[in-house]
């Protein structure tokens, strides 16, 4: 038997592990492009999508989840982008279209899955 003292920290463990989760698919869709950097500037389109010419470069699929007693709260804005932001610029590119996404919450853990589709503009 585990003695109650090990048991307890092996829960507050396994509780602050699970606290904040992401995991990313990225499909490259088209040739390579040249990377940017990790922080580059990249224009998102939620309920448009942006008037000039492009090529799609790459799907991209993110499930975000935070514990809101450890992680605080997780939004499309603000963790998703930063995390489709990050992916875009790994494929070289310009902007970020959002095809979908669901916020959730369930007792403390908040959600946010997305797909979105990765453009290169056409210059």
């Amino acid at each position: 038997m585990i003695p109650m003292g090990r048991l307890l920290t092996i829960l507050v463990i396994i509780t602050l592990l699970s606290a904040c989760a992401t995991t990313t698919k990225v499909e490259m869709i088209d040739v390579p492009h040249q990377a940017k950097e990790k922080d580059c500037s990249i224009e998102f389109y939620k309920d448009n999508k942006p008037s000039e010419s492009y090529d799609v470069i790459g799907k991209i699929e993110s499930h975000i989840k935070k514990n809101i007693f450890f992680g605080g709260t997780v939004q499309l804005e603000d963790e998703a982008y930063d995390e489709l932001r990050s992916k875009a610029c790994d494929l070289g590119g310009d902007s970020v279209i959002i095809d979908d996404y669901i916020e959730t919450s369930a007792a403390e853990m908040g959600h946010v899955h997305v797909w979105a589709t990765v453009l290169k503009h056409l210059e």
